[in-house]
C-alpha cells in the first residue's frame, strides 16, 4: 500500500509512505486480546515473525476469529396471505489490526453464509499533520486547517492485493473479464429492444485493466476443466470491486514512479515467486522500474498461471471531524463470489 500526500511544498512533496509492505504489517500487529477489537465468542491466533537476527518472535493474539450479526440475510413476504419469513445474516471474521506510526489499519477476511469471500480494509488513528502559520488563508487547495496552526494535507491510501487463483485446482485457472452490454435490436432475437447480454473476453497476456461502471466490468477466475453439472458451465469466481480513485500524482513524480501498482485497477502477470511485491522489493529506495507496471509491460503469456493484482483505495480529503482521532473509514474493496458454481 502506498500513501501519497498531495502537499506540493518542499520537503513534504517527498511524503509517500508504504505503510503496508515496507513498514511490515506483521511486525506492527496489535495484541487483540487487550481491548474490544473483537466481541462475542472469539478464538485468537498467534503470529510469528523474525527479528533482525533471523530468530522467531511470537506475536501473541495477533489474529482473532469471531462471528458477527450482519443484518438481514434474506426476507420474503407472501403477498397472498401476508406471511413473512426472515433470516439474519451471520459473518465469520478473521481480523488483524496493525499500528503503523500514526495510523491503524484493520484488515478483515469476511466469510458469509452465501458463499462469498470479502476482504475489508478500515483506516483509523491520527492523521499525519504539518504546521501552518496561524491566520493563513484557510482555503488551501491541498489540505485543511483542523486546529490553530495545524494543517491536515490531502492524501490517498491505495492498496494492492495479489490474487493467485486456485479455482477447483491450482494450475488450471484462466482469467477473463466480463461486461454487461445492451443487445442490438433484432427482428427475431430482440424485436422490442429490451435485451442485454454478458460478454466474456479472455486475458491471455500480462496487461492491465480498469473498471468501467458503464459496462459493469468485472474480472472472472475460471477453471475450464471443471464443469458445473447444473448450468453446464466452468466453475468460476468473480472479483467484485468498486471503481475507487487511482493515484492522482503526475506521471513525472516520484510518487507515480515508485507506486508501480497505483495507476490501474487490475494488473495481470504470470505467477513468479520472485515477483511478489507490486512496488518492488524496496520502494522507498526505488526510482521505479521494479514493480507490477514494469512486469505487465512485458506482455508475457499467462498460460493458465496468471496472477491478478487488484488495486483499490481511499482518497482522504480531510475534514475537521477527523481531528484529533479519525473515525474508522471503511473500504470493502474485493468480494469473491461463485459465478457459475
Amino acid at each position: 500500500m502506498t500513501v501519497p500526500y498531495g502537499d506540493p511544498r518542499s520537503p513534504y512533496h517527498r511524503k509517500s509512505a508504504y505503510d503496508l509492505g515496507e513498514c511490515g504489517a506483521g511486525a506492527t500487529a496489535n495484541n487483540l486480546a487487550l481491548g474490544c477489537d473483537c466481541l462475542g465468542v472469539i478464538h485468537y491466533f498467534d503470529g510469528w515473525i523474525n527479528n533482525e537476527a533471523g530468530e522467531p518472535v511470537k506475536m501473541e493474539d495477533a489474529i482473532c476469529m469471531h462471528e458477527v450479526d450482519a443484518g438481514i440475510g434474506w426476507k420474503h413476504t407472501n403477498f397472498r396471505n401476508g406471511r413473512a419469513e426472515v433470516t439474519r445474516a451471520r459473518e465469520l471474521l478473521v481480523q488483524t489490526i496493525m499500528t503503523i506510526a500514526n495510523y491503524e489499519y484493520i484488515l478483515c477476511w469476511v466469510l458469509d453464509t452465501a458463499g462469498s469471500i470479502h476482504f475489508e480494509c478500515r483506516a483509523t488513528g491520527i492523521m499525519s499533520v504539518v504546521p501552518m502559520k496561524v491566520g493563513i488563508q484557510h482555503d488551501l487547495p491541498y489540505g485543511i486547517m483542523v486546529a490553530p496552526g495545524v494543517m491536515a494535507p490531502s492524501h490517498q491510501h491505495i492498496f494492492s492485493l495479489r490474487v493467485d487463483p486456485a479455482i477447483d485446482g491450482y494450475r488450471d485457472s484462466s482469467i477473463q473479464y466480463e461486461e454487461t452490454v445492451p443487445t442490438q435490436p433484432h427482428p427475431q432475437f430482440n424485436p422490442f429492444g429490451v435485451a442485454y447480454e454478458v460478454r466474456s473476453s479472455p486475458i491471455t497476456h500480462s496487461s492491465y485493466l480498469d473498471l468501467d461502471i458503464q459496462t459493469n466490468r468485472t474480472v472472472k477466475l475460471v477453471n475450464e476443466k471443471s464443469i458445473n453439472p447444473i448450468v453446464n458451465r466452468p466453475v468460476a469466481y468473480k472479483i467484485i470491486m468498486p471503481a475507487t480513485q487511482l493515484q492522482l500524482a503526475h506521471a513525472s513524480s516520484m510518487h507515480y514512479k515508485r507506486g508501480e501498482f497505483a495507476d490501474h485497477h487490475f494488473y495481470f502477470t504470470p505467477q513468479n515467486e520472485d515477483e511478489l511485491y507490486p512496488a518492488g522489493n524496496h520502494p522507498w529506495q526505488s526510482s521505479g522500474g521494479d514493480g507490477v507496471r514494469t512486469w505487465a509491460s512485458r506482455q508475457e503469456a499467462l498460460e493458465n498461471k496468471g496472477v491478478v493484482w487488484c488495486q483499490f483505495g481511499l482518497t482522504h480529503n480531510p475534514r475537521i471531524e477527523d481531528w484529533p482521532v479519525m473515525p474508522s473509514e471503511v473500504s470493502i474493496p474485493i468480494c469473491l463470489f461463485g459465478a457459475d458454481e
